[in-house]
């Protein structure tokens, strides 16, 4: 069934996608943002193998570069230090922007460090 096509404006959308955002769209209207988020992950996760697998292997990378594990920090230059805590993919940042503005969900330090607790795989240090 994830195969059938269906016109919506002259452009071509798969079944699964119309569902993922009447779903995101539902659970939007009952407050919770990171039910939302969850359904969002879960459907880029399912739509997307590829990018998530990118990301995967990214992680580890960013992993392995790093000075200190724990804290993920790594050495920018002579006196420059810097913490890498989290890969965020984009498109996965654009699907949450298209339900939530920057007003209403900030990407800030505490929702980082929410998803980070919430999506452990794309973590890059071990600490917030």
């Amino acid at each position: 069934m994830s195969n059938i096509v269906i016109a919506d404006n002259g452009k071509i959308r798969k079944v699964e996608h119309i569902e993922l955002a009447e779903k995101v769209i539902e659970m939007r209207n009952q407050k919770d943002p990171w039910k939302v988020i969850a359904k969002l992950v879960e459907g880029w996760t399912k739509t997307a193998p590829d990018e998530v697998q990118a990301i995967l292997i990214n992680v580890d990378e960013y992993k392995e570069m790093t000075q200190d594990k724990k804290f993920g920090t790594t050495l920018g230059g002579k006196d420059q230090e810097r913490r890498f805590k989290l890969a965020f993919p984009a498109n996965l940042q654009l699907m949450i922007r298209t339900q939530y503005k920057a007003d209403e969900l900030p990407f800030d330090q505490k929702f980082y460090a929410e998803f980070g607790k919430r999506y452990p795989a794309f973590k890059v240090a071990e600490k917030n």
